[in-house]
Parts: C-alpha cells; sequence; structure tokens
C-alpha cells in the first residue's frame, strides 16, 4: 500500500470560505432532502508518518429556512439538540492517503453527546501554492451513518407502511485546507 503522506508537511487549517459539510436524507421516498452546516472548523495535522484530523460543525449553522422546521430539526431532541448539544465533532483514528489520490478516514463522530466509529472514504489533492503564496489541500469524504445511533430516532409513518424520513443519513465534506505558517 503506497501512501502519500510525504506530500503534506505540517499542519493545515479547513479554510471556512471554502469548505462545506453537508448531510442528505431520504424524505418521504420521493426525494432528497440535504442541508449544509455553516460554521465548520478544524484541521489537519501531519507528524512524521501519522496525520490526524479533527473538525466540528456548529449544529446552529444549518442552512435550513423555514423557522418552525427549521427549530425542530436543529434544536429539537429528536434531532440535533442544539441548545444542549452544540457541536457536532470528528477526531480520526486513521487516515491513509494513497499516491493514486484516494483517501480513507476512519475516526470518532460525535452528535449529541454520542460517539461512534465512522469510516469516511474519497479523495484527495496534494498542497499546491495558491497565487499569493498560501500552500492549500483539498479533501473531499463521504460517509453514510445510521440517524438512530446518534438517538435521532423521530419517525412518522406514511399511508403505505414506510417511513417518513430515511434512517440512513449521508455526510459529505468538501474541505480545503490551508498550511499554517
Amino acid at each position: 500500500m503506497a501512501t502519500a503522506i510525504q506530500a503534506f508537511v505540517g499542519t493545515y487549517d479547513i479554510d471556512r470560505t471554502h469548505s462545506t459539510v453537508q448531510f442528505a436524507i431520504r424524505h418521504l421516498n420521493v426525494s432528497t432532502f440535504r442541508a449544509s452546516f455553516g460554521e465548520v472548523d478544524g484541521r489537519l495535522a501531519v507528524e512524521e508518518d501519522s496525520i490526524l484530523l479533527e473538525a466540528q460543525a456548529r449544529v446552529e449553522s444549518v442552512s435550513i429556512v423555514e423557522p418552525a422546521f427549521r427549530d425542530h430539526v436543529v434544536r429539537g431532541m429528536d434531532f440535533f439538540g442544539a441548545d444542549a448539544h452544540p457541536l457536532a465533532t470528528f477526531r480520526s483514528t486513521s487516515v491513509v492517503l494513497e499516491d493514486g489520490g484516494s483517501a480513507v478516514v476512519a475516526g470518532e463522530l460525535t452528535i449529541r453527546d454520542v460517539t461512534h466509529p465512522v469510516t469516511a472514504v474519497g479523495t484527495y489533492r496534494a498542497p499546491t501554492q495558491d497565487p499569493f503564496g498560501v500552500h492549500r489541500a483539498g479533501l473531499e469524504l463521504r460517509a453514510t451513518i445510521d440517524r438512530r445511533d446518534w438517538a435521532m430516532d423521530w419517525q412518522a409513518p406514511l399511508p403505505d407502511g414506510a417511513d417518513a424520513l430515511g434512517w440512513e443519513v449521508d455526510i459529505t465534506a468538501h474541505l480545503e485546507l490551508t498550511r499554517q505558517v
């Protein structure tokens, strides 16, 4: 297994302006509802032969427009419970970057003070210098979780007996990282 850890040197902060973390969930078995976290922060630190990725998203920053629905999802204990649990966090236990550009990141995802292991797969872009002298790298990851594992078990039955809201949630992270000087 060839790894590209040598492409990264030092510590990289998540560029909050150019990064997004989204989630998507099946709604009424006919469409997919998507939302983003507006406030995401974190870093990728490279030391010798290991990489650590830590990130957090402020739950209050979820991009749901409709106020009543937003309050139910963001603040309600059926979902995020933001008043009691304002942050969702991730801390890697393993980061593997292959020479071909693939990435596998395993770690612990904490939502509502409940922590479970999660593995995300995707791609990375090795650091490059932008026109202003800043070294930037890219990391795009995707994971699927079962929301019940984090005690987000609200459900309503449809007339045909199906569930109104899917149990599986797709999480995607498109991270642009800037090297600390």
